[in-house]
């Protein structure tokens, strides 16, 4: 019996949660799970908790067009089961409510034990994925609802800095299965960036390190999505005298990557790769990758007040051989 068919055949009441300040990722996961769970009979509801409320333009327009029906709340509706999407129950970014029972879909470093309630897939780029598995597990018609193969395929986009960093087999498949002509998506895509995200790209390159030995800028990022720091190595690789490029960002949980590369003796794969050892994962193609650093790996290995920056320094003088003169 599948995941979902487990589901259901214990619950019928169902909440699903995503997490605080949600997500394109978490909205188009819950989308796909409503659909399936509500067809399948069962009575079902999309939360999110926290402080922020859903303020971004292109999110209240994913919302809207793909006809979300979530809303926030800061006391849990009665249900007989808590579904928490792309994000685990008791973590920092999940508002916690009791609940009868908690079930878990997500693609985050695993820190809730395991059961048969949980579905965690570290090695995902997107929980999306995830959900898109599920549903062709049991035979759901996916690719017959332009609304969901639009909303499942913006949270990829957003997961993967727009599919530059896209190198997840699972997530490859999906991107394969799903993509079309869809206007709605284009008009998505070209609606990610903020304001405030633009402050934060301003920020970022004004505050890159350049090693002149190596050739590879370092870029940090005050928190954002993936698809900024897309954005900011795409930039900074053009500069003519770098050779790579690494943006990050921190989450609740991990510091996410952005690799660039312009150079045959750097390949970005490669780089990334080195970058995330021991401590996270990550992949990508020739030119460009990205991957995730988990805290708590990054804690075993350099302490608890590990600097982000130096650990990325040290393993990217590691990687990068001094450009030949």
């Amino acid at each position: 019996m599948g995941f979902l068919r487990h589901l259901l055949s214990r619950y019928q009441d169902i909440c699903i949660q995503c997490h605080n300040d949600p997500d394109a990722d978490t909205l188009a996961s819950a989308l796909g799970l409503y659909q399936y769970l509500t067809a399948h009979g069962a009575k079902v509801q999309i939360v999110y908790g926290g402080p922020v409320k859903l303020n971004k333009f292109n999110l209240d327009l994913m919302v809207r067009q793909c006809q979300i029906p979530i809303r926030h709340v800061e006391v849990l509706p009665p249900a007989h089961l808590l579904l928490v999407v792309d994000g685990q129950y008791g973590e920092g970014n999940v508002a916690r409510f009791d609940a009868p029972a908690v079930a878990v879909i997500d693609h985050h470093f695993q820190r809730i034990p395991d059961g048969d309630l949980v579905l965690v897939r570290s090695d995902y780029q997107s929980c999306a994925t995830i959900v898109w598995e599920l549903l062709k597990e049991e035979g759901w018609p996916v690719e017959r609802d332009e609304r969901l193969c639009v909303a499942l395929l913006y949270g990829l986009y957003t997961d993967t800095a727009s599919y530059a960093d896209l190198y997840c087999k699972p997530d490859l498949a999906m991107y394969t299965s799903l993509t079309g002509n869809y206007p709605l998506l284009e008009r998505l895509k070209k609606s990610c960036l903020t304001v405030e995200e633009l402050m934060i790209t301003s920020d970022a390159l004004q505050n890159h390190y350049f090693d002149t030995e190596r050739c590879y800028a370092i870029i940090p990022a005050v928190h954002c999505e993936q698809v900024v720091l897309g954005i900011l190595g795409d930039l900074v690789i053009q500069v003519d005298q770098i050779r790579a490029t690494i943006a990050y960002t921190e989450s609740d949980i991990s510091y996410q990557i952005s690799i660039r590369t312009c150079d045959e003796s750097i390949q970005a794969e490669r780089l990334a790769a080195a970058v995330c050892a021991g401590v996270g994962s990550g992949g990508g193609r020739s030119g460009k990758a990205g991957g995730r650093l988990f805290k708590e790996a990054l804690r075993r290995q350099y302490g608890e007040g590990f600097d982000i920056f130096a650990v990325i320094k040290a393993r990217m003088d590691q990687a990068v051989p001094p450009e030949a003169r």
